[in-house]
């Protein structure tokens, strides 16, 4: 994928998971190295399912977050992009502390690397939309955030409010060069583990019935991952998102859970049926971005089809949810210039 590998050199904690990976495939596109750090064996994660492991640009290491200076290993780098964290709804409802611990010390150990860096022109930490609480549809990232500290379904976006104060203070305290990021619902081929689109998809290839919790008029807002990706690298380079917190996803794809399962029934070719089962537990009922803010100081904008999105996903599935080199299908990324004074 990499036609130089002179860029600047990003360290990606997390590395090997799902954001991570599309986020890796545009900063090389973009000229910079990648250093991808995760606590396991690439072995049947996105990253190595994504054939990254085999560009130039890319160098790999292993550490656990949590340990204080398990990232001095890997030298000096210019751009932090902090991914690692433990997450998912059922794994957070049954290791709480384990969520905090990993989520909170994670955080200060990138946070302490980061600041030691002569040379960082950027330290990104992904948060996200759950710091809005239960309700986050046309959520703007100047509203105040409000969490419920007393339900472990929680637990994880109060570790993502920690962190994002945290980071905030290194800003203060140390002149750290930060930018937050809060992700909305992305979807897309390589993302593994149960999650919404992933498990609607794997159902209507297998011709099972298409499960929805509830009546399904829970509403998300679905974006790329290759979308995301590229409004977390205008992040990193933009002047104007230094010291600031940013909602990317997108705002077109705005659907029911029930419509959502239609429509993958349809796509797949299946036409599976819908079967309405029990919550397991509390639920977000609307989540939508709200993208003025990328959109004016970033220039972000969302650009890939919900249905070609999801075709692909589908596609991926059906294959058994093995390799699949990335292509990315964006024009507009932004390219680091040869004399290395910055992007162009």
């Amino acid at each position: 994928m990499s036609e130089q590998h002179t860029g600047p050199r990003t360290l990606i904690t997390g590395g090997f998971g799902f954001l991570a990976t599309w986020v890796a495939a545009g900063l090389i596109r973009s000229g910079h190295r990648v250093v991808l750090v995760d606590n396991r064996e690439p072995e049947g994660t996105p990253i190595w399912l994504s054939g990254l492991l085999d560009d130039p640009a890319v160098e790999t290491g292993r550490a656990d977050i949590t340990e204080r200076g398990s990232l001095d290993q890997f030298g000096e780098v210019e751009y932090v992009v902090h991914a690692a964290a433990l997450l998912g709804v059922n794994k957070v409802r049954s290791a709480p502390r384990e969520t905090l611990r990993v989520n909170i010390d994670g955080t200060a150990v990138a946070l302490d690397y980061a600041a030691r860096m002569p040379g960082l022109r950027r330290f990104l930490l992904l948060s996200t939309s759950e710091v809005y609480g239960s309700d986050a549809k046309g959520a703007e990232e100047s509203e105040w955030l409000s969490v419920r500290t007393g339900d472990p379904r929680w637990g994880y976006a109060v570790s993502k409010v920690t962190a994002e104060s945290m980071t905030a203070a290194y800003g203060t305290e140390d002149k750290l060069p930060f930018a937050i990021v809060r992700p909305f619902n992305v979807y897309g081929p390589l993302r593994t583990g149960a999650y919404a689109v992933g498990i609607l998809a794997a159902q209507a290839v297998a011709g099972q019935p298409i499960t929805v919790h509830g009546d399904g008029s829970q509403s998300r807002a679905w974006c790329h991952a290759e979308d995301f990706a590229a409004g977390l690298i205008r992040c990193l380079h933009a002047p104007e998102a230094i010291g600031e917190a940013f909602n990317i996803g997108d705002d077109t794809n705005d659907l029911t859970v029930a419509e959502l399962a239609r429509l993958t029934s349809d796509l797949s070719g299946t036409k599976a049926r819908i079967q309405q089962i029990p919550h397991t537990g509390p639920d977000i009922q609307s989540r939508k971005p709200d993208l003025t803010k990328a959109r004016k100081l970033l220039g972000y904008e969302p650009v890939r089809d919900l249905e070609a999105g999801l075709r692909e996903t589908i596609e991926w599935v059906r294959g058994g949810s093995g390799e699949l080199p990335l292509r990315l299908e964006r024009t507009d990324w932004p390219q680091w210039a040869a004399d290395g004074v910055g992007v162009r």
